[in-house]
């Protein structure tokens, strides 16, 4: 149960909502004090700052790639070892680098015996 004056925002809304007091366009208050925002045009009403939200991960991303790595001012580094690095990566110095080497997945870990294998050995 959540407490009075908690906020839910359903960005499911217009397709039936994740919040089980969703109401599609509507912003409720519950009888305990939640207030329930079903919303469906969202995006919409906050454009700027979903632009802005958008842009600020953009650049984040892109410097995560590159002069913040090395922590040499002005020495631009691509981490190949970095996943989300190597995946959008297409060219570098005019070699084709797409696309990445598949991701190597550890080994998946050995089951448990059951009781009944447990008895048996």
């Amino acid at each position: 149960k959540m407490k009075p004056g908690s906020v839910t925002v359903d960005l499911a809304a217009q397709a039936g909502g994740n919040i089980e007091t969703t109401v599609a366009d509507e912003a409720i208050v519950t009888p305990n004090g939640v207030t329930c925002i079903g919303y469906t045009d969202i995006n919409s009403r906050l454009a700027s700052t979903s632009s802005s939200l958008y842009a600020n991960n953009q650049s984040k991303f892109l410097l995560s790639v590159g002069p913040f790595t090395t922590k040499t001012k002005g020495e631009w580094l691509i981490d190949h070892a970095d996943d989300a690095v190597r995946g959008m990566l297409v060219l570098e110095k005019g070699k084709l680098m797409w696309p990445p080497p598949p991701i190597v997945l550890p080994p998946p870990p050995t089951p448990k015996p059951t009781e009944a294998e447990k008895l048996a050995a």
